[in-house]
């Protein structure tokens, strides 16, 4: 991996050289270019520039120039934009027009000879003439707006020097350039002159690499989208893809704009605003994308703003003319220059720094993009003249993100390599060890099936006392319904069909205390007369009682009991007799009967809420009992009231009796 990264290094110096190999600069002064010295056909393109001919808010044409009396011209520097020009110390504005002229003179042709001048898509709609011909016109030039149409076009223009019928030592360039459209106004971008042949060369040459760089942007554009496609975890493939989709987009619309080649009626409009959003949409992409890649080095916060900043750039590029929108380039192109140097070095090389894997090569390649970038930003706002590198910049990025998500692809091989053979052991290891695990998994699986069954009838347990609580919560206050529901629903939960509930009376009026049938469920009418007692002494029901033992009767002697219903009657097979009891004194019996018999979980639900029910039913009984008492003793009070109010009756009359018998024996005395 350290020597893949010297290949990009390695591929921008020969980029870089390609663009510094050029003939000896030659410039104009004063209007005139001397290539004498210079044998054209031999030499790459010539690049014009230097101080021209310029006539300010005059359209002149060659044969203007044949009068002497035209007023003295103004040199300025070419290519830059007039805005940066000053005539009379005042800065010229971006909406006018304007002449160029430039003389070149240069070693008479000894045979007829094709030469030409290659012109960039410059913002302005302009006129050529040269030696006095009218060679091209890309847009229409006028002195006010109205007339002043602007175009885009990428030209090689020919022209002819025959010696046989003319002189061919000078060559009069003259351009009539006007602009209502843009804030880059003039011939911004360099002209270059020489032979059409090496003019020809070197455009096919760009054009071949141009296609050669939206080829590769393409191809690994295309493979992160189907990266993200079947992985659509990693959200930083779908942002690389969309950025060089972008990226496509700003290579085909700018400098010699490949794509009029395709449209070659593409408004002029919206042409500009897809030149100018393929290059302030980029940061927002490059932050999300590099978010995805390093969250813990790259503050939210600031992602954030770079993103909002970036749309609302796009959005008034958009929705707002070249010409309003151009007046704030210089606050866009900050925002490039800022966003992209703190994402090189407040987001890469941190990374870097702190050893995340693959960021020193992400930020070696970002590094190089925006170097290139800067040298745009700088060449279109007429600082420096440089050929456009960033498409080349791009072109190394991606080579080293390729290389990035390779090394990647090829350590998660290696890794799953490593994994493969660990499986490999492991599985040996298992299988010398799986019969031996089968054993444990079988005896777990037993376990488990126990505990499940165990777990379902403690599950069915707890649902019994549920609904045995709710009706003891229910009916609180009354006996006789507690008792009734609290035997139907026993019977029903266990499958019985036969139950009664007896209490235990202690029977005040000296008789022998007896169990008292309070409840039936299914019983005859036999049963209901002829048991309603049950005396503490006699049967199985007293024998429970008396011992406070629950007792299971699988073979019920004949003719104990019956089961009646509307088809006929039978004898059930089973018997369950539970005492109702509270520290260890019973109060009642529940006697149970069906015909199957009485299963360990049925016995034990059972007599798990025997407890309850016991409880609840003397709670109920004594409450009872205790109203009972309370009425017996307001009755008891008002006798008591009546006796006494009697008395003091008849204490009233003995006492009056009392007085009368004393006043007749005074009476008598006398």
């Amino acid at each position: 991996m350290k020597c893949r990264s010297l290949i990009p290094v390695f591929l921008l110096f020969l980029i870089l050289s390609n663009h510094a190999f050029s003939n000896n600069e030659v410039l104009i002064k004063k209007g005139v270019i001397d290539l004498t010295n210079l044998s054209l056909d031999r030499s790459r393109s010539i690049k014009l520039q230097g101080d021209c001919e310029f006539y300010w808010n005059q359209l002149l044409e060659p044969k203007d120039f044949v009068d002497s009396k035209m007023d003295d011209p103004t040199f300025q520097k070419l290519p830059k934009s007039w805005t940066g020009y000053k005539i009379n110390n005042h800065k010229l504005p971006n909406t006018g027009y304007a002449t160029y002229r430039i003389v070149i003179n240069k070693r008479a042709d000894i045979k007829r000879t094709i030469y030409g001048l290659k012109i960039s898509s410059v913002f302005s709609n302009y006129k050529l003439w040269v030696n006095g011909t009218l060679l091209s016109e890309v847009g229409k030039v006028g002195n006010i707006k109205n007339i002043s149409i602007p175009k885009f076009k990428f030209q090689d223009i020919p022209f002819v020097l025959d010696p046989e019928k003319e002189s061919t030592e000078q060559i009069e360039i003259i351009f009539q350039v006007s602009n209502f459209s843009h804030q880059r106004a003039g011939l911004q971008k360099p002209v270059f002159f020489g032979t059409y042949e090496n003019l020809k060369a070197e455009s096919r040459w760009m054009d071949i690499l141009n296609l050669i760089i939206i080829g590769i942007i393409f191809v690994i554009g295309i493979n992160h989208l189907n990266m993200y496609i079947f992985r659509s975890k990693d959200i930083s493939n779908l942002y690389f893809s969309i950025l060089c989709i972008v990226m496509i987009l700003r290579n085909v619309t700018t400098e010699d704009r490949i794509i009029t080649y395709i449209f070659p009626y593409i408004n002029w409009e919206l042409l500009v605003k897809l030149d100018n959003f393929s290059g302030f949409g980029t940061i927002p992409l490059f932050a999300l994308f590099f978010y995805s890649l390093f969250k813990d080095d790259f503050p939210r916060i600031i992602k954030n703003g770079l993103i909002v900043i970036g749309i609302a750039v796009s959005l008034l590029v958009f929705v707002t003319p070249a010409n309003f929108y151009g007046r704030f380039r210089m606050l866009f192109e900050l925002y490039i220059l800022f966003g992209g140097l703190y994402i090189t070095f407040g987001v890469l090389l941190i990374a870097a720094f702190r050893k995340r894997e693959t960021a020193l090569y992400i930020f070696i390649g970002m590094f190089i993009l925006y170097a290139t970038a800067i040298n745009d930003v700088l060449s279109s706002m007429g600082i420096i003249q440089s050929a456009y590198a960033a498409p080349y910049g791009l072109v190394i990025f991606m080579l080293i993100q390729s290389v990035t998500i390779t090394f990647k692809s090829a350590k998660a091989i290696n890794q799953n390599e490593l994994l493969s053979e660990q499986l490999i052991i492991e599985k040996e290891n298992l299988e010398k060890n799986i019969e031996e695990r089968t054993r444990e998994l079988q005896s777990q699986h037993d376990l488990l099936i126990a505990h499940q069954q165990k777990e379902k009838q403690q599950n069915w347990i707890n649902n019994g006392i549920a609904q045995i609580n709710d009706i003891l919560a229910d009916n609180k206050n009354d006996f006789k319904a507690l008792s009734n529901k609290v035997l139907s629903m026993l019977i029903k939960y266990v499958n019985a069909h036969f139950g009664v509930l007896y209490m235990l009376n202690n029977a005040n009026n000296g008789e022998e205390p007896f169990l008292e049938l309070i409840s039936d469920y299914g019983c005859s009418s036999d049963v209901k007369e002829n048991k309603s007692k049950v005396y503490l002494t006699t049967g199985m029901l007293g024998a429970s009682f008396n011992e406070n033992q629950l007792m299971v009767v699988n073979d019920i002697p004949a003719n104990y009991v019956k089961i009646e219903s509307g088809l006929g009657e039978a004898q059930p097979n089973s018997l369950l007799i539970v005492p109702l009891s509270l520290e260890n004194k019973v109060f009642g019996i529940i006697e149970i009967a069906g015909f199957k018999p009485f299963s360990e979980l049925e016995i034990e639900f059972i007599k798990r809420i025997a407890i309850n029910v016991a409880n609840n039913l003397n709670t109920i009984r004594m409450n009872e009992n205790n109203l009972l008492m309370i009425q017996k003793y307001k009755e008891q009070e008002v006798l008591m009231s009546e006796k006494e109010e009697e008395m003091r009756q008849n204490f009233e009359e003995l006492q009056a009796m009392q007085e009368e018998f004393e006043r007749l024996k005074k009476d008598k005395m006398k």
